[in-house]
């Protein structure tokens, strides 16, 4: 079998049906299979899309385990060749997936490929990074809390000063869309489970470049669309708190325990900051809001294992 194709589902089931049918669209020419990962949706998720689509493979999780383990119990199915891990909020520009498969197969040192990432107004999506570092993370968080602004970190560590026209080496790609040779879990093992969701797929594309000769490309000859976000159907702030624990363990399994009690003292020591300058306008709704999200952030304990 030429192809796995992994999507997990949590109460999505109608971009998941799209999503499906796109990869239908798109792959008549290839022997694949697809398997879904449902982490326990309260939506009929598994019910409405087993109808639909009688012949797919379905994992129901009783629990939501996670964007990472749930992608693991997928891939520990699959007998395709090549694996790829797709986001239920995407679909296909076009029929793209034969073309990154010759590529992935004739390129010798090439173990992960990613595509060309578009929002629906055909606009690009940044889909390509650097290798996160504390100082890019710590601009995203406390962006994220005050408002954002351009600054040249981000800008780097986005790569926005290229074209993503070409083909080319990169650090990671996202995880929407992550194309991978089967044979590299064998070698480096699978996506880490302690990750719930966010910096899962950095850190194994780091592992990946770290632990064998393999390297991870972009190309820009295939394209999806992904409605980014459209897939999470949690509270905003809850997704926050639960990518600022991932980044912690990132730095903290990457760069050391050090690294990771420095980032997440240097967020709270900005943060604590921020409050003593919001307390003034307390009696401002808005800032109201900002100083209990920055309360609840501060209080996170993360692990520094």
């Amino acid at each position: 079998m030429d192809l796995s194709i992994i999507i997990v589902n949590y109460n999505t089931k109608k971009l998941t049906e799209n999503c499906i049918n796109s990869v239908i669209r798109n792959s008549q020419n290839l022997s694949y299979e697809i398997i879904l990962v449902d982490n326990a949706s309260e939506d009929s998720s598994y019910e409405y899309l087993q109808e639909l689509f009688p012949n797919l493979k379905i994992i129901a999780n009783t629990e939501n385990l996670g964007f990472a383990k749930a992608n693991n119990q997928g891939i520990k199915e699959a007998k395709g060749k090549s694996i790829l891990l797709l986001n239920s909020d995407t679909e296909f520009v076009e029929d793209c997936l034969s073309l990154l498969l010759k590529f992935l197969n004739n390129t010798t040192f090439a173990g992960i490929v990613g595509c060309k990432v578009l929002n629906t107004d055909q606009t690009l999506q940044e889909s390509v990074y650097h290798f996160p570092t504390i100082w890019s993370e710590l601009v995203f968080f406390t962006k994220v809390i005050i408002k954002n602004f351009w600054d040249p970190i981000t800008y780097f560590h986005k790569m926005k000063y290229w074209g993503h026209n070409v083909i080319r080496e990169v650090d990671c790609v996202s995880g929407c869309f992550m194309l991978i040779k089967n044979e590299i879990f064998s070698k480096i093992g699978y996506l880490d489970e302690k990750f719930f969701m966010y910096y899962e797929d950095a850190e194994f594309c780091k592992r990946l470049k770290s632990n064998t000769n393999y390297k991870v490309f972009y190309h820009p000859g295939a394209k999806i669309v992904h409605l980014q976000g459209k897939s999470i159907k949690i509270v905003s702030f809850e997704t926050l708190k639960e990518c600022f624990k991932s980044a912690i363990f990132y730095f903290t399994k990457v760069n050391g325990r050090k690294t990771g009690l420095a980032f997440l003292c240097l967020c709270k020591f900005i943060w604590l900051i921020e409050m003593l300058l919001f307390l003034p306008f307390i009696f401002i709704n808005v800032f109201r809001k900002k100083l209990n999200m920055i309360g609840e952030l501060v209080k996170i304990h993360a692990a520094i294992n």
